[in-house]
């Protein structure tokens, strides 16, 4: 049966490490955030889950950082429901992609997928200037991309479906001067503006958190889980989207409560 809305959990930048704390961002915090997180989740049992990227931190040791990732992994795990992942910059500062989505749940890089009457685009821009992929640190945090083949295959994907669509991504489309943004970003938004059926994408990287609209789309940036001490200082939300544009954010922690509207 058709429905008209979707609820989506949502969480990004948990930066998980066994590590003292560093320029406020409490690394080892993000175990009991992403426990209160995943409780909050179960019982608002939304159609799926997604983290914007970041899973985890540097480890100082391949063995170190998979040690990282299994245990907030098992922390993300506990939730009740189909689960997905972006991945973000400093999940590879030490591995390959291949390794990451090896050792957790992630379907790919890059992706779209069906739930009721919405569709849902995973994206990547975890690439170089010279469209190489990020592997094991072999990057600038600063520099990010949407390499052309990627491109090609959003392009087609948007115009393969009728149903009103939803992006995910790590770094920022909104912003490509910024530090925290993607280089080629007016290329992707171009792409996006002429499928005509966009209604937002949300996105991580920037642990201050943001909110743009751009011809008609909402740019939403998630605030980070492991900034700041206490789970006052958690972030994370509930999302539920409607056909008619219309999406109202339940934000816990520091992140607040918005609604917001698209005309498309």
């Amino acid at each position: 049966m058709a429905r008209d809305e979707i609820i989506i959990g949502m969480f990004a930048d948990a930066h998980y490490a066994d590590r003292e704390m560093r320029i406020n961002r409490y690394y080892r915090e993000s175990l009991a955030k992403i426990r209160e997180c995943i409780k909050v989740f179960n019982s608002a049992e939304p159609d799926f889950a997604i983290q914007l990227g970041d899973l985890v931190d540097k480890g100082e040791s391949l063995a170190i950082e998979l040690g990282y990732l299994d245990r907030i992994e098992r922390e993300y795990a506990e939730f009740k429901g189909e689960r997905h992942y972006v991945l973000g910059n400093h999940d590879l500062a030490t591995f390959s992609k291949e390794q990451f989505m090896a050792n957790c749940g992630a379907r790919g890089d890059y992706y779209s997928f069906d739930k009721g009457d919405f569709h849902f685009v995973v994206l990547d821009a975890c690439y170089n200037e010279d469209e190489s992929d990020y592997n094991a640190g072999n990057f600038h945090w600063t520099e990010a991309y949407i390499p052309s083949a990627e491109q090609r295959w959003l392009e087609a994907d948007l115009w393969s479906t009728e149903k009103k669509t939803v992006v995910f991504v790590h770094q920022r489309l909104d912003d490509e001067y910024g530090s925290h943004g993607i280089r080629n970003a007016p290329e992707v938004r171009r792409l996006l503006e002429q499928a005509g059926k966009v209604l937002a994408v949300f996105q991580g990287h920037d642990h201050r958190g943001a909110h743009n609209r751009i011809n008609d789309i909402h740019y939403f940036t998630l605030p980070a889980v492991v900034e700041g001490s206490g789970l006052e200082s958690n972030a994370y939300a509930i999302v539920q989207i409607w056909s008619d544009g219309s999406i109202k954010i339940f934000g816990f922690g520091k992140l607040k409560d918005q609604e917001l509207l698209s005309l498309r």
